[in-house]
């Protein structure tokens, strides 16, 4: 009956706020944020918030590196929800994909669970339906879409899809797959069917994300633009063109998250109005973004990783340095 309270989850959401009158912390929030958390679901929001607090200090964060399991760079990562286990998989550039054990991650023999080689090409791209099921799917540049369950930890196969061009990018809704490709066009498989319900025409070259609402699909590629798609009304939207190529868009109600090649995080409404542009800091392409209501998490070309907060008007928490380029994050509270 408490986790069921309302009351219950405002008194943890007002804990995660005590701060919220320094501006240094950058946990202010407005109506419209506060509103955002309710459409994400208040309990889910105040996870993430609280879950977050440890990337503020580099005290409380522990780092673990995997130097054996992939001889090729590593273009995509993803932290599972899983009900027995703590989930983690990675694709790379020697066309594995590997699967992890969280709570091993002491011990590099006894955290690899299992490594996949289905794939002949390059792998850009993992996703987990609707977040939260035990469907995997994985894009590769061997233009095959393979889609695994991973229920009993391993990725057993389930089938395949031959798209006849390169994966670069995939969002996996319930009963629908969107994929972004070499081919400039965005796709949407269903999953019901088993077939290809459209294709999407709107870059003049490569398709490098895709994001997406029950009422729209955004996506962005190599020719600079952003692109706005009505779902309901089956027609191109709004097309933009940015400063440079905006390798990584999200969306989480009710904003699109745009990060690009210029250092800079963009956020945009529904309609793709620019509603704040934020300088990063960052001097070198940003290759990856994730966001949530905890917080959010940049990669870079240079080899930094910064944390910021996860409302419109990011403040910096935290910076780290890896040895090489950063070219995917993910930020991910498992519950």
């Amino acid at each position: 009956d408490l986790l069921n309270s309302s009351e219950f989850w405002e008194m943890r959401l007002a804990g995660c706020l005590t701060c919220s009158d320094d501006s240094e912390d950058g946990l202010k929030i407005s109506d419209s944020e506060l509103q955002q958390m309710n459409n994400v679901g208040l309990p889910l929001s105040v996870y993430e918030m609280e879950s977050a607090r440890s990337l503020r200090h580099n005290t409380s964060v522990k780092k673990y590196t995997m130097f054996s399991n992939h001889y090729g760079d590593v273009h995509c990562v993803k932290i599972l929800s899983h009900p027995a286990k703590q989930l983690a998989l990675s694709g790379s550039r020697d066309k594995t994909i590997c699967v992890y054990d969280m709570d091993c991650f002491e011990s590099q023999e006894k955290c690899l669970i299992n490594t996949n080689t289905d794939h002949n090409g390059w792998i850009w791209t993992l996703d987990q339906e609707d977040g939260h099921s035990s469907k995997i799917v994985s894009g590769s540049w061997d233009s095959y879409i393979h889609f695994y369950d991973i229920g009993r930890g391993g990725l057993e196969k389930i089938s395949d899809l031959s798209v006849h061009s390169a994966i670069l990018c995939t969002r996996f809704e319930k009963n629908c797959l969107l994929y972004g490709t070499y081919s400039k066009y965005v796709g949407g498989y269903d999953i019901r069917s088993g077939t290809v319900a459209f294709k999407l025409k709107n870059h003049t070259k490569p398709v490098l994300s895709v994001a997406a609402s029950p009422d729209y699909i955004w996506s962005s590629g190599e020719d600079n633009a952003l692109v706005c798609h009505d779902r309901r009304m089956n027609k191109l939207l709004k097309r933009i063109r940015l400063e440079r190529i905006s390798s990584s868009i999200k969306f989480l109600e009710p904003y699109l998250w745009v990060a690009g090649y210029d250092g800079y995080i963009k956020c945009f409404n529904q309609d793709m109005k620019t509603l704040k542009k934020f300088d990063t800091g960052h001097r070198q392409p940003i290759m990856d973004m994730s966001h949530n209501m905890g917080a959010t998490v940049t990669a870079c070309k240079d080899g930094v990783v910064n944390v910021y907060s996860p409302n419109i008007s990011p403040v910096l928490w935290n910076s780290f340095t890896l040895d090489n380029s950063a070219s995917c994050v993910i930020i991910r509270t498992v519950l």
